[in-house]
């Protein structure tokens, strides 16, 4: 029964929506217009050729509450339904396709394989726009999935006023101008000025807690409200109080600093230690970098900051522990039933010679039978044919229509000529945003003509201010070069919480990127193995020379995001203002709880890993997970010991 739910949810929703953007604010279409025209097929099919029949049933409360129901459901993927009051008093409804559709993109043959590149790159998932390019099935990692990227756009756009829910140290209602979508370590914020203030912030997306609402109300900006906007970044002070530090290290981490702060050089100490004098933006800065290096590096001067480390120590891993019994926890937002049915349409609009059942099913991670459930019905799918149209069908072609059940029947898009319409299907605004950022980071892996000019068609197209802040990484050239010749280079190699770095002799066969850094997959001739090394904490290579032809296979294909996938389950319990340290953890879940306090669930595979991210966290984060509820506190008590 549940599964005849979906069904029936799953076409009347792709009715509903390609049909009100077929509607228009000349032609709205009325709540009883559609109850009474909209057929959608009989579910269970009982012959070959499915029996149309109502999408709307029922008594009048029952079916105002379906199509009520049905329009939130659309609106939480992004697209704005319109109203229209009519001339007889009644309320008509219309979705202008450009409120969640990009321009089309006209990519040449070049830069359709770099799009291609770039997202296998940076790993953006079923989800996102990675399996409209791409053959296989997606690769782990990338950009945050949110739908809220679409009404962001038009605001920015339209320089109309946008105001949601966001959860920071409480939740409140935001009403902003935006300025600007930028990403930062894989994060996507907006930037905008809050209505009727000068002032410039940054809203993370994932902390948004309900759609953004495009208002009527429109704005204007000046050059300095632009100016402000472009410099701000993550932890933004809007009085920022530069602090003057000076660490000292040992040698090899000294010259990753260096690295870090281009045009910082240490001092070597007799006694081999390395003093390196930094200037960071903000006493805040400085904090963080310390807790980064922890054991690596000892704080000289100046004392402030050496109090404020001190009394940051004395918090990690310190509070009460709430009662979790019965709390429920939610993964990342996962497309629905209208989501899926939209993504695999447009994969098949996308595919000038159509794709097959396997195809779909590969692309998407899907069952096979699912996939032939869901396009069969957009096969058969003519809802209101003739006084709305549609722009193009799906044609199904089957080798054997006497095994239709099994057969890898093919699907593509027919165009109906509509006043000369001959268009593919455009891709949603989040695809757009997920293309450029893609293409941004592989830019900075490899050096084709290719990227740079599918960036240009992006943002000719787009027109947002969507801008893309990449790390500098000073061994990338080198890694990637490594990776493509099929090099056996030795480096020099710090983890992350080595007082010295390591000499280590390694492969490098892939290059990937997630949350802002850059990772290489090689083998370790040193552990004699396959290895995951960040490439920001490689100090340098020592040699290099040709790769042996066989290694063994790596075990694991999806080594981005693997510490997600396996080791101890652990639960730490935050203050909202710490989602940000753990939102880029791979898996995570979250609840929200009565306090006003957030839960989030992970897996480690390395107890290093979470005392560093509990002295990261500081006061506000306590493990909830009984075999890990000491974690941080050694690692607080040696660092506060320098």
């Amino acid at each position: 029964m549940a599964h005849q739910s979906a069904e029936e949810s799953r076409e009347r929703l792709v009715a509903l929506t390609l049909l009100l953007q077929n509607a228009s604010a000349s032609r709205p279409l009325t709540q009883e217009a559609i109850v009474a025209e909209l057929m959608v097929d009989e579910f269970p099919t009982s012959s070959r050729g499915p029996r149309k029949v109502r999408a709307y049933t029922g008594s009048a409360g029952a079916v105002r509450q379906k199509f009520e129901r049905d329009k939130a459901r659309i609106r939480d993927l992004g697209w704005q339904i319109e109203t229209v009051v009519l001339s007889d008093g009644a309320v008509g409804y219309w979705i202008d396709p450009t409120s969640a559709t990009a321009p089309p993109l006209a990519f040449s043959d070049a830069e359709e394989r770099v799009v291609r590149l770039a997202l296998r790159v940076c790993g953006f998932g079923a989800a996102g726009a990675f399996s409209l390019f791409n053959d296989g099935p997606a690769v782990d990692g990338g950009l945050e999935f949110t739908n809220f990227v679409t009404p962001v756009i038009r605001a920015l756009n339209a320089r109309r006023v946008l105001t949601f829910d966001y959860q920071s140290a409480t939740r409140k209602t935001r009403v902003v101008e935006p300025l600007e979508l930028r990403v930062f370590e894989g994060a996507l914020y907006l930037i905008a000025r809050p209505r009727a203030t000068q002032e410039i912030k940054g809203y993370r997306l994932s902390r948004m807690v309900s759609m953004p609402l495009v208002t009527a109300d429109t704005f204007d900006a000046d050059e300095a409200a632009r100016d402000a906007a472009a410099a701000w970044r993550p932890q933004y002070a809007k009085t920022p109080a530069p602090l003057d530090a000076v660490v000292s290290t040992n040698a090899d981490f000294a010259r990753l600093i260096e690295r870090q702060f281009p045009g910082v050089r240490g001092v070597t100490r007799p006694d081999g230690r390395v003093d390196v004098a930094i200037r960071f933006d903000s006493p805040r800065g400085a904090l963080r970098f310390v807790l980064d290096a922890a054991e690596r590096v000892r704080v000289e001067q100046p004392k402030s900051l050496r109090r404020d480390l001190r009394a940051w120590l004395r918090g990690v891993n310190r509070g009460d522990v709430p009662d979790l019994a019965g709390v429920t926890f939610s993964g990342p937002t996962a497309n629905d039933v209208l989501g899926q049915t939209l993504q695999l349409l447009r994969a098949v609009h996308l595919s000038p010679n159509g794709l097959r059942v396997s195809d779909l099913a590969a692309r998407f991670s899907l069952e096979e039978d699912l996939v032939r459930r869901i396009m069969d019905r957009l096969v058969t799918f003519e809802p209101m044919r003739g006084v709305y149209g549609f722009p193009a069908h799906v044609v199904k072609e089957c080798d054997d229509w006497d095994h239709e059940a099994t057969d890898d029947s093919l699907y593509r898009a027919e165009y109906y000529d509509r006043d000369g319409f001959h268009e593919l299907a455009p891709l949603l605004w989040r695809d757009v945003v997920e293309l450029n950022v893609a293409l941004r980071e592989a830019s900075r892996l490899y050096d084709d003509p290719a990227i740079e000019s599918a960036i240009a068609v992006i943002e000719a197209a787009v027109g947002a201010r969507v801008r893309v802040t990449t790390a500098d990484e000073a061994m990338l050239d080198a890694i990637v070069t490594a990776a493509a010749n099929h090099e056996q280079i030795k480096i020099e190699y710090s983890t992350a919480d080595a007082s010295e770095s390591e000499a280590r002799i390694i492969e490098p066969r892939e290059v990937r990127v997630l949350n802002g850094h850059t990772y290489v997959r090689a083998y370790c001739t040193s552990r004699e193995g396959w290895r995951t090394f960040r490439v920001d904490r490689i100090g340098a290579v020592l040699a290099r020379s040709p790769a042996p032809l066989t290694r063994p296979l790596d075990d694991h294909p999806q080594w981005l995001t693997e510490v997600g996938e396996s080791g101890d389950e652990v639960i730490v319990v935050i203050d909202p203002s710490l989602r940000w340290l753990f939102e880029p953890l791979p898996h995570a879940q979250w609840s929200a709880l009565g306090d006003g306090r957030f839960a989030v669930r992970f897996r480690v595979r390395d107890r290093s890993f979470l005392d560093h991210l509990m002295v990261r966290a500081g006061e506000g984060a306590v493990v909830a997970t009984p075999d890990y509820a000491d974690a941080g506190r050694d690692l607080a008590v040696r660092i506060a010991r320098q």
